[in-house]
């Protein structure tokens, strides 16, 4: 494959490359230009405003029941507000619903690097300087605990002190301890990073710490540094609904702790085995990224 337009690979749902055509491949969505605007935070906060009170049923352990097949909210591609860029994003609202404004709060510093990354897609985004930089880390089959949300569909189950996450995408899971075990030791960094969880009320809280800063947020260059604390709540507030919500925070690289919010809806086919998803089998396009001169993302380091 070669040419100067990269859409997102169908199998590792990220980029892929094209000279006049798209070449579209099993398990990636591709999007007409009048796709209507994906509904997210800003729509979902004043839908969950308006929903009636609900109590949610509980496990045999006594703990609120969240399990179940769910799938993610929207594509995540860019978490700010956008217009149709391709047929692989399609327009979108902002996934932010702190700060109001659904932007990003980037210290000067990073908001500059953002902006780098941006400039170095060669994907048809508005202000490319045609330089070729990084690709979406998933490109490469790199995930973060941020991302998993969002990723497409996953199931939850509970024992008396764990809930297990398991995503169709690249065979990820996450087993997260709600017994206050201690963590790992801060030397060790993952790419998913740590998790803890607790109960505080009928909200599962989960504490992500340990990231290695090596992902991304989205596709389009949005990021944290390896010190960053993401602290998620899932809430069931209706039937087939959870309220997601995560916030990040980072001082290093955000002048304030910020929040992603959306909906998780229970999939129609509950019961079923998840199809398998590997990412590495067979996956060509780390190769070609670097035949095409884009290199890995390697982290940012704050400044002092």
């Amino acid at each position: 494959m070669s040419g100067d337009v990269i859409t997102r690979f169908t199998i590792s749902v990220t980029l892929a490359i094209t000279v006049t055509s798209l070449v579209p491949a099993m398990g990636q969505a591709m999007y007409p230009r009048d796709y209507p605007r994906e509904k997210v935070a800003t729509t979902w906060v004043k839908e969950r405003a308006a929903l009636p009170p609900y109590t949610p049923p509980r496990t045999t352990d006594g703990t609120p029941d969240l399990q179940g097949l769910w799938n993610g909210g929207g594509s995540g591609d860019e978490l700010e507000a956008h217009d149709y860029i391709d047929v692989t994003t399609p327009p979108s609202e902002s996934y932010i619903a702190d700060p109001p404004d659904g932007r990003i709060p980037y210290l000067p510093w990073a908001d500059a690097v953002r902006k780098k990354h941006r400039a170095g897609l060669a994907r048809g985004w508005p202000g490319e300087s045609g330089e070729r930089l990084h690709v979406d880390p998933a490109t490469f089959c790199l995930l973060g605990a941020a991302h998993f949300a969002y990723r497409g569909a996953f199931r939850i189950l509970q024992s008396r002190d764990h809930v297990v996450m398991q995503t169709e995408w690249s065979h990820y899971y996450r087993v997260i301890p709600t017994d206050a075990r201690p963590d790992i030791p801060a030397t060790i960094q993952l790419y998913m990073g740590s998790s803890r969880g607790r109960w505080e009320g009928t909200t599962l809280v989960v504490e992500v710490t340990n990231n290695n800063g090596l992902t991304w947020l989205d596709t389009v260059g949005n990021f944290h540094s390896r010190e960053a604390r993401l602290i998620e709540r899932w809430t069931r507030v209706a039937p087939d609904v959870i309220d997601y919500q995560l916030t990040i925070h980072d001082p290093k690289v955000f002048a304030r702790p910020w929040t992603i919010s959306f909906p998780v809806r229970r999939a129609a086919n509950q019961g079923q085995e998840m199809w398998e998803h590997a990412c590495v089998e067979g996956n060509l396009e780390p190769a070609e990224m670097r035949k095409l001169g884009f290199t890995p993302f390697k982290g940012v380091i704050p400044p002092d």
